[in-house]
């Protein structure tokens, strides 16, 4: 998939970062693919806006089920109990 088409949610990505994260690795980590970014991750759950996870997720069929896991194992532990991600609410 081109870049620009990812560019909201890569845009909030890789602000703070050194080294480029491409739609692919966000792709690869949300998939379980490749070993999965967890600072990555934290940005596309907490930082990115539902829309642009939403419209991520679906440009590269990725399940919603696929990303909550993803959530669950690599993001959610860093974060207080009972903490509610924009994701939660829309899969209620």
């Amino acid at each position: 998939m081109d870049m620009n088409k990812d560019w909201m949610v890569l845009t909030t990505i890789n602000a703070p970062r050194h080294v480029m994260v491409t739609g692919d690795d966000l792709e690869a980590w949300l998939r379980g693919t490749a070993e999965a970014d967890t600072m990555g991750l934290q940005a596309f759950f907490y930082e990115c806006d539902l829309g642009a996870q939403l419209g991520f997720l679906r440009g590269r069929h990725i399940p919603i089920e696929q990303a909550l896991a993803a959530l669950d194992q690599y993001v959610r532990p860093g974060f207080p109990k009972h903490f509610h991600f924009p994701l939660d609410a829309w899969a209620a």
